[in-house]
């Protein structure tokens, strides 16, 4: 008995140390992990992808491990992108033939796992070491990955399905919870997990209790530190200038609807594309409804300063490189493909196979573009978000708004409204987040650590926008 707690405790160890999803506090990889995990087989699905891709991508980086170490962090994260990509492509061309059911569900995340933060990590780490200590880690991680996806489906499909693999295993009598299987519940099932599962990981030593911040800050008399006086919160003034500012904007904002009215042709698109724009930014969200672009938003809402300039930096280059993208589709790849089918009998869509790898690339030169301009002509914007640029390369909303909207068949205005709203929701999100972990409404314990706290406001915000989407406006 005690030889097999050692083993277990080993082994609990070595998945659960680093886990980049329960235990760890980057806020990596928790996009999937939310997204799939209401169901077992596509949590399976996931863990297998990310794996394969993971290893496969690395072992075609590491001969150039020296040339892609060299370059600079954005030239060296385009390049990972691109080549997981391909590797992506190859993937999905396997499931979709294999359990093209699974795949169906899921193709938009798997899609996504050229943006996973976790697979780009550890390639990146991988390339600093060995090979085979490098295909130690990738496998660790990845394993690590799928356990977490495979815990939170045990929980999720349950009791929300009443079933395992397509097998029930609760009774018809036992109440669903429908909430475990739409986002809210992933929100609240991933806190949960890591509630109840740090105490167990403190115990036995997997992850570290950190020391609290009043603990470790504040001296006591025993110390011989003086005992510091508390001092009240300056109270910041709104400027008059704001208000005058934010009142004619709400006067401008009022009469150009009024005169939009009167002209039929406006009036008309104006009817299309608002509907459009407040789906993307309250009912049908990126982030509380699509569960995408959260590694980013955890980590950039600590600060408030730096939560509102990454969120200006997601709305510019989202909005920009999804019409980008929608050119580049239309008048590259499907005129391409028109023309290929005239000079061959194959039915060869080049649109449906190379359509991620040309949006990475084409997301990837327009932030270089943009970097370059700004760093020439407006040097201080540059040295306010020229940083943030450079991580929205990886930011999976850049491409989901891309790949949700433009294979689709949609049109150039709906889709740049669409990557606006998506971005605006972002930057709103990530604002209010920001502004919520600044109260302290909950003090990190044994229990509860920041991203803890912060994926269970994400919750509560999913909720109400849920609640929200249920108004028929339209």
């Amino acid at each position: 008995m005690v030889g097999l707690k050692r083993i277990i405790r080993k082994t609990s160890k070595y998945f659960m140390r680093d886990n980049l999803i329960l235990t760890a506090g980057a806020g990596l990889g928790f996009c999937s992990s939310l997204a799939v995990t209401n169901k077992l087989e596509n949590s399976l699905t996931m863990g297998l992808g990310v794996t394969l891709v993971t290893a496969g991508s690395f072992c075609m980086v590491y001969p150039f491990k020296k040339l892609i170490s060299t370059a600079g962090t954005h030239h060296k994260i385009s390049l990972l992108m691109i080549i997981v990509s391909v590797f992506v492509a190859i993937f999905g061309f396997f499931a979709q033939a294999f359990v093209p059911e699974i795949t169906a569900n899921i193709k938009a995340y798997i899609d996504l796992i050229t943006t996973n933060c976790i697979v780009l990590a550890v390639i990146s780490e991988g390339l600093t070491v060995d090979f085979w200590e490098a295909q130690r880690k990738i496998l660790k991680a990845c394993l690590g990955y799928s356990a977490a996806l495979i815990l939170l489906s045990f929980l999720r499909e349950p009791l929300g399905f009443g079933t395992v693999m397509g097998f029930p295993v609760l009774p018809d009598t036992f109440p669903r919870v429908v909430l475990m299987v739409t986002p809210v519940g992933g929100f609240f099932a991933l806190a949960a997990f890591r509630l109840l599962l740090r105490p167990f990981f403190i115990k036995v030593g997997i992850v570290c209790q950190e020391a609290s911040p009043c603990e470790c800050a504040a001296p006591t008399p025993n110390c011989g530190g003086p005992i510091p006086i508390p001092q009240a919160r300056p109270k910041r003034k709104i400027p008059k200038a704001f208000l005058i500012a934010l009142g004619l904007g709400v006067c401008l904002f009022i009469s150009f609807i009024i005169h939009i009215q009167t002209i039929p042709t406006l009036h008309q698109q104006f009817s299309i594309l608002l509907p459009v724009l407040l789906s993307a930014l309250f009912f049908d969200g990126i982030v509380l409804s699509k569960l995408l672009g959260l590694c980013p938003l955890i980590n950039k809402s600590r600060q408030i300063d730096a939560a509102w300039k990454m969120g200006v930096a997601v709305i510019i280059v989202t909005t920009l490189s999804t019409a980008l993208n929608w050119l580049v589709y239309h008048s590259v790849l499907v005129k391409c493909s028109d023309l290929l089918a005239k000079y061959s009998s194959l039915p060869i869509r080049l649109e449906n196979i190379f359509y991620l790898t040309v949006f990475i690339v084409t997301i990837a030169v327009f932030v270089q573009i943009l970097s370059v301009l700004l760093r020439k002509f407006a040097k201080t914007v540059y040295e306010e978000m020229g940083q943030f640029l450079e991580l929205i390369t990886v930011n999976c909303i850049v491409l989901a708004s891309a790949t949700f909207t433009i294979p689709t068949g949609a049109k150039f205005m709906v889709t740049t409204v669409t990557a606006f709203g998506y971005g605006l929701h972002w930057m709103m999100v990530v604002v209010w987040l920001a502004l919520l972990r600044r109260q302290r409404l909950f003090v990190p314990t044994t229990a509860w650590d920041e991203d803890t706290i912060a994926i269970l406001l994400l919750g509560i915000m999913a909720a109400i926008f849920t609640g929200i989407g249920m108004i028929h406006i339209f």
